[in-house]
């Protein structure tokens, strides 16, 4: 033990130097392998919980990510700390939070060149380029974005390896936003295009094709394109459906009812629209609602149809107050989430400011500490030692004890079966007593009448009073055995019960013979027909053992 607190002194004075020196080597220096192991395990679980919620809950989704950004810098492994950057740029892309998501692509880029990353400066200039996108400076926007895919092709090219599909089909898919933001329409189409050759046979990629699909069929209901227009937003519907996507569904329903109106075909439109306009309300969209039921309005308000046009004329003006409602909301709360976000990180610098100018002094107060323990350990020790020959005294004692009370026991139990041998000695000599009396001829005389009754009270003592008065001291050592026996074994009889209380005092069949005037060989016998009564014929178990549990 001496040893194990030397150890742990001279390790916490080694940390204390290397702290000075070096923060970070101190905390890999305190965290073990399987540690590092449980915390990545961590942040990928972390990661995953993020891509499942952004697109249906932002706000959890970047908690998560950023929660798992933190923890990989801790960890301080650029993988993990690349993933999560990127998973908080989605999802505050995706809510809208573009100062949050330019911090995490600066700090995803800084790292990228830090670690000379070719590959990942590129897919941060090609996101970089999505968040002008967003910001509507389309220009900037496209060259940001062209210039991460030359990157990307270079890093490609140089080392042999093909860009992963998965950043392939963003890239097309958002440099066919850019371009139709930009009217260049025939760029576009060629980016939706390629896009779709490589998603159309890759079940893993269904979401993104899909998307593909439908941004190129808006494409060409915009371009007039009719035939195209529709097989492409047809097939992006069948396949929301089966990935049931209810958002991407009713957008689907919304852009074929564009389409069907735009073709003079006025049926098809009611019931894309109606059918867009069921999923809009039932998944709360509430954009999807004003745009379909103002639709609607227009479509019926040519008609003629005064009061299906005024109920979808409420309708939109209901979910347009509700849309303006909920973007105020919205808003309100971006900015309050952005702002909480910020004032955490900055809070973070702070408290690691802090950290850094008190971790000499937590661990010099630690190596204090110990010192004290050990001291009073050692002090503990001594105590405990002079404790323990206490105890082991007192042992000794109770066990001189327990021996005194067991042969004061056994020095009872004697004593009751020398009363027993008395009592069935004398039990003996009245039987030989009323033998005789009984094989006495009678007389003329009066006294045989006498005789017999005196051989009928000596019968009546000698049946009850010699045993109940055994019985009696039996039960004041041994409480409860006859009756826990009697409820074993309610079918044994005063015999077996007398024969139960000898063995109880682990007499000999030797000693029982003497005891009862009876052979050795009766009382072997009343001993087996004891055993099959108490069921222990086919055990091992002695007769003396197993009555030693009543």
């Amino acid at each position: 033990m001496k040893f194990v607190f030397g150890y742990l002194l001279c390790s916490f004075t080694i940390l204390l130097t290397i702290s000075c020196e070096n923060e970070k080597s101190l905390d890999v220096g305190i965290l073990t392998d399987s540690q590092k192991i449980k915390d990545s395990l961590q942040v990928i679980q972390k990661l995953q919980i993020a891509k499942k919620n952004i697109l249906i809950n932002y706000k959890l989704g970047i908690s998560e990510a950023i929660e798992a950004s933190k923890l990989a810098e801790k960890l301080d492994i650029p993988k993990l700390r690349f993933d999560g950057y990127l998973e908080v740029t989605r999802g505050a892309l995706y809510a809208g939070i573009y100062d949050i998501a330019e911090v995490y692509l600066n700090k995803y880029l800084d790292l990228a060149e830090k670690e000379q990353d070719e590959k990942r400066i590129g897919q941060a200039m090609g996101n970089l380029g999505v968040l002008h996108m967003f910001l509507g400076e389309l220009d900037h926007a496209d060259s940001l974005f062209n210039q991460g895919i030359t990157k990307l092709q270079q890093y490609a090219k140089q080392h042999q390896e093909d860009v992963s599909l998965e950043d392939q089909l963003n890239i097309y898919l958002d440099l066919g936003h850019i371009y139709k933001e930009k009217k260049q329409f025939s760029k576009a189409e060629q980016a939706y295009l390629s896009g779709i050759t490589f998603a159309k046979h890759k079940s893993e990629f269904q979401l993104v094709y899909a998307q593909l699909l439908q941004s190129l069929g808006i494409l060409y209901v915009e371009t007039n394109q009719i035939a195209k227009a529709k097989s492409y937003l047809d097939l992006a519907l069948e396949i929301q459906k089966k990935l049931e996507n209810s958002p991407m569904v009713a957008a689907c329903y919304l852009s074929l009812g564009e389409f069907s109106e735009k073709n003079n075909q006025k049926n098809a439109a009611l019931d894309y629209y109606t059918k867009g306009l069921e999923i809009a309300k039932k998944s709360d969209l509430v954009e999807v609602e004003a745009e379909i039921s103002d639709h609607l309005y227009q479509i019926y308000q040519k008609e003629g149809n005064a009061k299906l046009a005024l109920d979808y004329l409420n309708q939109n003006l209901d979910s347009k107050a509700k849309m303006k409602r909920d973007e105020a909301k919205e808003a309100l709360y971006r900015k309050s989430f952005a702002r909480k976000i910020f004032k955490k990180l900055e809070a973070e610098k702070n408290q690691e400011r802090k950290t850094r100018r008190l971790l000499a002094v937590l661990l010099l107060v630690i190596i204090l500490v110990i010192l004290y323990f050990l001291m009073k350990y050692f002090r503990r020790s001594k105590e405990i030692e002079l404790g323990y020959e206490k105890e082991l005294q007192q042992l000794e004692i109770s066990k001189l004890e327990n021996d005194r009370l067991q042969a004061d026991l056994e020095m009872v139990n004697k004593k009751m079966a020398s009363n027993a041998l008395q009592a069935i000695q004398k039990e003996e000599s009245l039987n030989l007593i009323v033998h005789r009396i009984r094989s006495t001829k009678p007389t003329n005389s009066d006294p045989s009448h006498l005789l017999k009754s005196i051989s009928k009270d000596i019968e009546k003592l000698n049946s009850t009073k010699n045993w109940e008065e055994f019985e009696v001291r039996f039960v004041e050592i041994h409480k409860f055995f006859f009756q826990k026996l009697l409820e074993a074994h309610p079918g044994l009889s005063n015999n077996d019960r007398r024969l139960c209380a000898f063995l109880k005092l682990d007499m000999s069949t030797k000693e029982i013979s003497n005891l009862t005037g009876q052979s050795l060989r009766a009382v072997e016998m009343a001993r087996i027909r004891l055993r099959k009564k108490l069921n222990l014929t086919n055990s091992d178990v002695s007769i003396f053992t197993y009555l030693s549990d009543f």
